[in-house]
C-alpha cells in the first residue's frame, strides 16, 4: 500500500510538472509581446504622443546610448537614473515594430567607443578630482545622413524624460 501511494504521488507530481510546462508554453505563445507597466506612476508607459511618433516611423533609426557603467560604480543615484533611461529606450525600441535599433555602449577611457561618443558630440562629465569622466548621452542616426544627439541626460531633468 505504501509503495503504491509513493508511485501515485510521484506520478501525480510528474503530471503536474508536465501540465505546468505546457501551460507556460501556451501563455508564452498567446501573450508574446504583451507588456504591463506595474511601476508607481507608470514610469515606463509611453505617452500617446510617443506612441504616435513610433507608429509613424518610416525608416529604421539607430540609437546609441553611451553610458559609462564602470565609471559610475560609486554613483548610485546616477546609475538608477541611467537604468531608467535605458529601460525607457528599450520600451520605445520594443514598441517601434523593429524600426528602432538600440545599442548600449560603455565607453571606457581611451577606447574607440570613447572616441565615437566624442565624435557624435556627447559630453564627458567630470566625476572626480582625478580627471575621471563619464558619459550618459544618446546619439541617433537614420539610414541617410540624419543625426541627432542628446549630449548628456541630466538627472535633475528626469521629469522631462
Amino acid at each position: 500500500m505504501t509503495s503504491h501511494r509513493k508511485t501515485l504521488s510521484g506520478g501525480a507530481l510528474i503530471v503536474l510538472i508536465i501540465l505546468f510546462v505546457a501551460l507556460m508554453l501556451v501563455v508564452n505563445v498567446l501573450f508574446r509581446g504583451a507588456r504591463v507597466d506595474l511601476t508607481e506612476n507608470n514610469l515606463y508607459t509611453l505617452s500617446p504622443g510617443s506612441k504616435e511618433i513610433l507608429s509613424k516611423l518610416e525608416e529604421p533609426v539607430n540609437l546609441y546610448l553611451f553610458y559609462s557603467d564602470k565609471g559610475t560604480q560609486n554613483l548610485p543615484q546616477l546609475r538608477t537614473y541611467a537604468t531608467r533611461v535605458r529601460e525607457l529606450l528599450e520600451e520605445m525600441a520594443a514598441r517601434s515594430r523593429g524600426q528602432i535599433k538600440l545599442e548600449v555602449i560603455d565607453p571606457l577611457p581611451f577606447s574607440e567607443d570613447e572616441d565615437r561618443a566624442t565624435a557624435y558630440g556627447l559630453q564627458a562629465v567630470p566625476v572626480s578630482n582625478a580627471g575621471e569622466t563619464i558619459f550618459l548621452g544618446l546619439a541617433g542616426t537614420n539610414s541617410t545622413n540624419g543625426q541627432s544627439v542628446i549630449p548628456f541626460f541630466q538627472p535633475d531633468k528626469e521629469s522631462f524624460l
